[in-house]
């Protein structure tokens, strides 16, 4: 069974090798490579076609600047595996990691497999943080569960790479162009067109964390996440009421991370955002099943929220 391997390239010549090389030195065999130079202007898109004349497992896709989403939908458009995972140009894969999110897939008859990862940072003398567990652990839910998974967080996130889809997964589904956080719009759409999924919670895939990355940088745009955070609650209100406190927290989770970010100048910004963490905060601290870093969040929102983003973010410096 052939497996698109779907990589998103722009202006990241510093960080594309190490990706590239990863992939091509996959365990699986049966492999396209489809490598989308999203109008790069470094060296990033020469690098690929390099590649692609040492490797015909490579094609190289070159299109005007788009943006995330839109460099994710051609590859999509152009692919031709019966299996999808997408992995951004600046991480990087264990050899088996394709493998091993095959054989999960395949023996236990799921339509998405996760794996582990784990968060590489940039900064000299940062310790990594890791969502590695202390034992490897093999769990497999239905798309409601998985879906419930997701928005907590303690297992694994939203985000698109480090999982392995069946291409009907996709079907109908695409990620929202000019957009941010479009993973956040799209996994629980992904994870309701399947039956099974599977997650084991060995690491295999390094997400590099840059420092001029746009989601470590509080930009405007990333308020699109407030909207998917919502449409969230609102599909799960209506496909999968028993979700409905899990979307309230990841609600309540968006807000508040970009509050803490948000320029102190941009009242009304900061006004909405404070607005949704007052509607969502009573339901983390009811919720036994939320992490205790969002329990403390919300309980820090009632001191105020000039002492909150204080103390919050003088929390976050030490961590």
């Amino acid at each position: 069974m052939k497996v698109s391997v779907i990589i998103p390239v722009y202006n990241i010549e510093n960080y594309i090798k190490k990706c590239i090389e990863s992939v091509l030195s996959q365990t699986y065999e049966d492999l396209e490579i489809i490598m989308v130079d999203d109008g790069a202007n470094d060296s990033s898109g020469k690098i690929c076609d390099d590649y692609a004349l040492k490797d015909k497992r490579c094609l190289v896709i070159h299109k005007q600047n788009g943006g995330l989403s839109s460099a994710k939908n051609v590859g999509l458009a152009n692919s031709s595996g019966e299996y999808i995972t997408i992995v951004d140009g600046d991480d990087w894969v264990e050899p088996w990691y394709v493998s091993r999110l095959v054989e999960l897939c395949e023996h236990y008859n799921s339509q998405i497999s996760i794996i582990g990862m784990q968060r590489v940072y940039e900064t000299p003398g940062k310790n990594f943080r890791t969502h590695k567990m202390n034992t490897s652990i093999v769990e497999t839910y239905d798309w409601k569960e998985a879906i419930e998974e997701s928005l907590y967080q303690k297992k694994y996130t939203c985000c698109t790479p480090g999982k392995l889809y069946k291409k009907t997964v996709f079907k109908g589904i695409s990620f929202p162009e000019k957009k941010l956080s479009e993973d956040l719009a799209t996994c629980h759409l992904l994870m309701a067109n399947a039956q099974k999924i599977t997650f084991s919670s060995e690491v295999g895939y390094y997400y590099l964390q840059r420092e001029n990355s746009i989601m470590h940088i509080f930009d405007k745009r990333r308020l699109d996440a407030v909207e998917w955070a919502r449409d969230i609650q609102q599909f799960c209100e209506y496909r999968c009421p028993e979700v409905v406190s899990a979307s309230k927290c990841r609600r309540f989770n968006v807000a508040f991370n970009l509050i803490l970010e948000a320029n102190k100048d941009d009242k009304e910004i900061k006004k909405m955002l404070w607005n949704e963490i007052k509607r969502t905060r009573f339901s983390v601290l009811k919720n036994k099943k939320v992490r205790k870093k969002e329990k403390i969040a919300a309980i820090l929102s009632f001191f105020g929220e000039s002492f909150c983003c204080l103390i919050s973010k003088n929390l976050k410096k030490k961590m």
